[in-house]
């Protein structure tokens, strides 16, 4: 019976970290262009690459190095797909098959966002229903997820599982579909710094708020939308554009990032 229990004890030691990611999903790399890519180019320069990897034996054009020996990332900027062949890590230059997955090539602006992942990451649908892990038969490629954000390169939407609902919900730049309301994401503790797990969750506590994090490749004009549920304050120390307060505990503010000033604005000040 000890030999038993060791065993299953064991078995729970490998599978924990597993449902762990079942729940999260890998993060996504986000950088940016470091200057205009023109439609036809095949090999362009990016502020990192840094997660990015390339695959089989190609040389890149450039001199670069690569890595594996199947198709280990794709990268998108705007709405367009690409497959990474090849990587050097020195001129921080990326060498793609442009136009993947029926999307369309097309000149990207310097300073564009460049989201990398494994190919898996980029779906041609919306994921939808319970993302909670196996339950039953018939789970798809996307239950539990593997990747968080997941999206849509079709659309260029994102979709969060949502670790309160177990459900798929709309992530950032995402006004969801028609039947999908936006979902709340894992509550944060009110602090000094906090950091978002996506466009709609609810904080704890009454500690002032100097800084909320900005998500990885978040854009001029997005949004996240806080639910107190205390009464709570945010100063102007951080990256606050003006300090104030939610009144009432259950209610809802509003924050939309300025690029330019890379300050929230609040949808309300008392």
């Amino acid at each position: 019976m000890k030999t038993l229990k060791l065993a299953v004890l064991a078995l729970a030691a490998l599978l924990l970290p597993a449902l762990s990611l079942a729940q999260t999903g890998t993060a996504l790399t986000y950088t940016t262009t470091s200057a205009i890519v023109n439609q036809g180019a095949t090999s362009f320069a990016v502020a990192s690459v840094t997660g990015i990897t390339g695959f089989g034996a190609i040389n890149n054009a450039v001199g670069g190095t690569t890595s594996g020996n199947a198709n280990t990332t794709d990268i998108y900027i705007d709405r367009e797909l690409m497959q990474v062949v090849s990587v050097n890590t020195t001129a921080k230059t990326v060498q793609v098959l442009r136009g993947q997955g029926g999307s369309q090539a097309a000149p990207h602006a310097s300073g564009a966002v460049v989201i990398a992942g494994p190919p898996a990451a980029f779906l041609n649908f919306d994921p939808e229903g319970y993302c909670g892990g196996a339950t039953g038969t018939g789970v798809g490629p996307t239950n539990p997820p593997q990747y968080n954000p997941t999206i849509n390169q079709r659309t260029s939407q994102q979709w969060i599982c949502s670790t309160v609902s177990k459900t798929w919900v709309p992530g950032f730049g995402n006004p969801g579909v028609s039947g999908t309301v936006p979902g709340v994401t894992t509550a944060v503790a009110s602090a000094t710094t906090i950091a978002t797990t996506g466009p709609f969750f609810t904080v704890t506590g009454t500690t002032a708020i100097a800084t909320i994090t900005a998500p990885s490749g978040i854009q001029d004009g997005q949004s996240i939308t806080i639910k107190f549920s205390g009464v709570d304050t945010w100063t102007a120390a951080g990256n606050i554009a003006v300090l104030g307060t939610n009144t009432t505990a259950g209610t809802y503010v509003t924050f939309t990032w300025n690029a330019t000033t890379s300050k929230w604005s609040p949808s309300r000040v008392v």
